[in-house]
Order: structure tokens, then C-alpha cells, then sequence
């Protein structure tokens, strides 16, 4: 399930819009049990019984965090960013499956879930092919889904450990090929943005938050920013780094270093980095954001957008075969 390139590494939490996937922690138990005792989220997963104690939800996150660990499932918890309000669970396991609390739906969080981790299974995971089924009276799941590319392969029967007896549900089925295929099917912007990694000499590097009152709040990201029309790579960098950090950086202390390009739904990213070691001034917030100088370790706590997630574990490994990150 997990590749061994992501074995043995930190999960980095995945941010989207309004929410985090993060692995389950021991304090999600209280509520988990809360949302998912309730009648009309339980009926809709084979495996959730009814009711929901606190020990059932303890075991399942020592069962999601088991499988995290092994590399043979991946199950995260679904999190509000603007307060860390616990939503609900998503994963893959022998086929994709989520749940939001009643209380949560119909509000858009479980179409901005799958849609991130969709392409985290597809393009961190490396997976195939996935499979999902989803009650044929649960018309929002099926949207999702649809809405996603998926095919759907007919009516199955399903039981579950809430419901006595069996009900009609579309099975689904989607390749990596045609999700892509569904993706490139729709014209989308290209937005460019140029990065740095700045390493001090402490072997550390320069992560910041982006500000109130910006998009995606809150979310971790290397310093650096859109292009502008006429400019270099080189030019928008040095542009923003003064901007956002207040320090000068010269040309030929930028070395070329790795590459993004990531789907998102309404632009497509892509995003050169440049290394960076060398700099005059000492860098802040200058624009009332918060920054860090972290470990590889550290990000495990820090939620990152989705582009930067496998980018990140790849930047990690090349600064160490530099010996510049620790």
C-alpha cells in the first residue's frame, strides 16, 4: 500500500482549503465516538457497529496508526483548520472509504477531502486503481465520486455491522490513467511560482505561515511567490524574499534545485525551487506572517499544501545528500 519511498519518513499533514488529513491521535477518540454514534453516519460504513463506545474508537486509531506504520493501510483523520474541530475519518484500505459527522454535511468537507486525498493515493501512493462503493441513497457520495471520474460498475448488495440486512449501492472504479485523462479534459490556468529553501547553518530550514486574512491561512509553505509578467525565476525571488523576509539575496547564491507541478481543480501549479545559503539581513515575518527554522522531523506538525507534500519528502532527500538538512 504505501511505497517505500514514504516507509520510515514523517506523514506530512495534507492542508486543503478548510481542512487537514493528519493521522489519528489519541485525543480524536472523544470525538469520534460522538459523531460516529450517531444512527445515520453508522448505517453507512460496513464496519462501524452500533452504538460506539470510546473503546471502539481507541482501537480503530491504534488500528488506523498500526497500518500507517506497517505500510499496509493509510487512514487520517479529517480536520477543520480554522479550529481543529475533529470531522471525521478517510482512507484506503482494500478500497476508499470516509465518513463526516451528520452535523458536518451537506457544507462541501467531504468532496474537498477526497478530492485532496484522491491525489495523494494516485500520485504519493502510487496506487493503480481504486475502488469505492457508496449507499444509492447517499446521492452526495455518488456526486463525489462521479464528479471525480469514477465509473460506475453497477448496483452491489452491502450489509453493515449497524444495519440488519442488506442494501443497494453503486460500486465504483477509477485508474490513475483515467483520472488523469478526466483531469486534462478541462482546460485550466498555469500559475507559476518560484521557491526557496533556506538552510542556516544549523543544518535547519525556513518554513512560514501564511498570514491572516490571505488563502489557506494558517498552511506551512517555503517563502516565495507568484511570478510576475517579465520576470525570471531569479528576479521574482529575489523580489520576494526581500518583501516577505527583508533579506537581500544575489543572484548567484540561487542554485536551481527541484520542481513542482501539481493539479489542483481550478489552476495547475508549477513551482521551481532554488536553494539558497547565503543571504544578507536576518529574516522575519516582514509581512506579519510567522516563520520557523525546522528539522525534517518538525513538519510532522505542520500542516503543508497539497503540492508540497511528496516535493517536500524529495527536497529533504537531495539536502541530505548535501548534508545541509537535518
Amino acid at each position: 500500500m504505501i511505497p517505500s519511498f514514504l516507509k520510515n519518513r514523517p506523514f506530512l499533514p495534507i492542508a486543503t482549503e478548510r481542512l487537514i488529513l493528519r493521522p489519528l491521535e489519541a485525543h480524536d477518540a472523544a470525538a469520534m465516538t460522538l459523531l460516529a454514534s450517531d444512527i445515520r453516519v453508522a448505517e453507512r460504513l460496513n464496519r462501524i457497529p452500533h452504538p460506539y463506545s470510546l473503546d471502539d474508537a481507541k482501537a480503530y486509531i491504534a488500528y488506523a496508526n498500526a497500518g500507517l506504520k506497517k505500510g499496509t493501510h493509510v487512514c487520517l483523520a479529517i480536520v477543520r483548520r480554522v479550529d481543529h474541530t475533529f470531522l471525521g475519518v478517510i482512507g484506503l484500505e482494500e478500497e476508499l472509504g470516509y465518513w463526516i459527522g451528520h452535523r458536518f454535511w451537506e457544507q462541501g468537507y467531504g468532496k474537498e477531502a477526497v478530492h485532496s486525498f484522491m491525489h495523494f493515493c494516485f500520485f504519493a501512493l502510487n496506487q493503480k486503481e481504486i475502488e469505492a462503493k457508496a449507499l444509492m441513497a447517499n446521492l452526495a457520495s455518488c456526486r463525489i465520486l462521479e464528479g471525480l471520474g469514477f465509473q460506475n460498475l453497477g448496483i452491489v448488495r452491502i450489509t453493515s455491522l449497524a444495519y440488519q440486512g442488506e442494501r443497494p449501492a453503486q460500486k465504483y472504479f477509477l485508474s490513475r490513467k483515467d483520472y488523469i485523462e478526466h483531469y486534462n479534459s478541462i482546460l485550466r490556468p498555469h500559475v507559476w511560482v518560484v521557491a526557496a529553501a533556506l538552510v542556516n547553518d544549523r543544518k535547519e530550514l525556513l518554513m512560514a505561515e501564511r498570514p491572516h486574512g490571505v488563502r489557506m491561512a494558517g498552511v506551512w509553505e517555503l517563502p516565495g511567490g507568484k511570478m510576475e509578467p517579465g520576470e525570471t525565476p531569479e528576479q521574482t525571488l529575489i523580489r520576494e524574499l526581500h518583501e516577505e523576509l527583508h533579506i537581500k539575496v544575489d543572484k548567484e547564491d540561487l542554485e536551481p534545485f527541484s520542481f513542482v507541478s501539481y493539479r489542483y481543480d481550478t489552476f495547475h501549479l508549477i513551482m521551481p525551487i532554488y536553494l539558497c545559503r547565503n543571504w544578507q539581513g536576518t529574516p522575519h515575518g516582514a509581512e506579519g506572517q510567522r516563520i520557523s527554522w525546522v528539522t525534517y522531523r518538525d513538519l510532522a506538525h505542520m500542516p503543508l499544501p497539497a503540492a508540497d507534500i511528496i516535493s517536500t519528502h524529495q527536497l529533504a532527500d537531495k539536502l541530505k545528500e548535501k548534508n545541509v538538512w537535518a
